[in-house]
């Protein structure tokens, strides 16, 4: 099992590593993809925070936690001032999420499930009683969406652009507008992930 990173990786350009068979990158090849994805970049920070949260609450990795930290609030705050990026390890975001484009994507109190795609200013976080949204695995979220509050999104959803959701959206379902309708049931979001 490949750490949650090298699947955020592997859901990027793949003819940027040769095509031997494996789809995994190498260590190397994860970070010169970093260094030119904005997305991967905030979620580098993103996942080294968790990392460093797991290892305290399993009471080691003292060395890594007092190293680690510095290095996570640097990439986080570049993430937040150059890329407008909030990814907040209060946020359980599943392996493979991709970030379409940075700018003004806040990401906080909620779960995103597996392989999920996520638009430039878009907001999924908690609503004043502190609950968050639950999206499912492989869903489509365009940009300018907004999901805060406690909804529930079934797998292989689609949220259009500019949607403001107010209820809990089906499986494979693509909803559009403000307040986000369901239009199509049984929509094929594949294409767009």
């Amino acid at each position: 099992m490949k750490p949650a990173f090298f699947a955020d990786c592997q859901r990027r350009n793949g003819n940027l590593w040769p095509s031997d068979g494996n789809p995994w990158p190498t260590p190397w090849q994860a970070l010169r993809l970093t260094f030119v994805n904005y997305g991967l970049q905030a979620l580098l920070g993103y996942r080294l925070g968790r990392h460093l949260l797991e290892l305290k609450n399993q009471k080691r990795g003292y060395l890594r936690r007092l190293l680690g930290w510095p290095i996570y609030f640097l990439i986080r705050n570049y993430a937040r001032t150059a890329l407008d990026i909030r990814l907040e390890l209060s946020a359980d975001i599943g392996p493979g999420l991709r970030i379409g484009k940075f700018g003004n994507v806040l990401v906080e109190r909620c779960k995103l499930g597996e392989h999920c795609s996520v638009g430039h200013s878009t907001h999924l976080c908690a609503d004043d009683s502190g609950n968050g949204p639950v999206v499912g695995d492989r869903v489509w979220i365009g940009a300018h969406a907004r999901i805060i509050g406690l909804y529930r999104i079934g797998d292989s959803a689609t949220i259009s652009a500019g949607s403001i959701l107010k209820r809990d959206i089906p499986t494979r379902a693509l909803c559009v507008g403000n307040p986000a309708r369901v239009v199509m049931i049984d929509y094929d979001n594949s294409e767009l992930l």
